[in-house]
């Protein structure tokens, strides 16, 4: 009776053992699961807030019908958050967008979720600069030196709101004026109006120059009532820009001025 205790034992012990061993099997077997491998390509690396952000990628004909999710980090260490789900076509190719609504430098990633058959897949991530213009007035000035932000200046009797204006008085005031603002390599680019303030005195003359990093990249001399327009892409995203401007008329106050000066520029 105890022999066939002994040997229902031995054989239940290596029952299990078995069924262990098919268990772990099948555990490695799943994890060693191929992953899915998805592309995302994005139609322009660089947007104006609220432009819509085309994106397309592949994963396989395999994965047609089922769905990926559209990921977004805000920065490097940020956790990913789901911004939405775009099906898989025929063809093992998707189509997906997001509508960005503020000002900053993000990444994306497509993920291919497990099914029975495959793992996991992710994407490469890809990087999107999403631009909006900003008042240059709104920002801190640095050196400045006579040359400041006022809410509105008139040139030619057109006012422009949220301006830089000169504010120099004959005879002890200085005959010249700048100011500068640290853009850091966020801005690309430049929109305002340089002239001469409707504050000048008749007969006055004022010289206005506009620099990026020591690059001029504006210089003209205005009688009163002149003004032009100014826009510009710089070449290379400044760390810095500097407006000087001058009274050119011994005894006659000149003002210079930059009308409602803008940069575009991300974070």
């Amino acid at each position: 009776m105890s022999a066939v205790r002994t040997t229902l034992a031995v054989l239940v012990a290596s029952a299990v053992a078995l069924a262990g061993v098919a268990v772990a099997s099948g555990s490695a077997a799943a994890a060693t699961k191929p992953a899915w491998k998805v592309t995302l390509t994005v139609q322009t690396s660089s947007v104006s807030v609220g432009q819509k952000i085309r994106m397309s990628g592949r994963v396989s004909t395999k994965a047609a019908g089922l769905l990926v999710k559209l990921q977004e980090r805000a920065s490097a260490g940020r956790p990913w958050k789901d911004q939405r789900q775009a099906r898989v076509r025929a063809d093992g190719t998707y189509r997906t967008y997001d509508v960005p609504t503020t000002a900053k430098t993000r990444s994306y990633r497509v993920v291919m979720p497990r099914t029975a058959h495959r793992s996991r897949g992710v994407s490469p991530s890809v990087k999107v600069s999403v631009y909006r213009w900003v008042q240059l007035t709104s920002m801190p000035t640095v050196n400045q030196s006579f040359l400041v932000p006022v809410s509105t200046v008139a040139m030619n009797g057109i006012d422009y709101p949220a301006s830089l204006e000169a504010t120099t008085y004959h005879p002890d005031g200085p005959t010249s004026q700048s100011v500068e603002f640290n853009l850091d390599r966020l801005c690309t680019k430049f929109r305002g109006t340089f002239g001469i303030s409707d504050g000048s005195e008749a007969g006055s003359q004022v010289s206005v120059a506009a620099t990026a990093d020591g690059t001029p990249w504006f210089s003209q001399s205005f009688s009163l009532g002149q003004s032009a327009a100014n826009a510009l892409t710089f070449e290379h995203a400044p760390l810095k820009i500097n407006f000087d401007t001058a009274s050119l008329v011994d005894g006659l106050d000149g003002f210079g001025a930059v009308g409602t000066p803008e940069v575009y520029c991300t974070q």
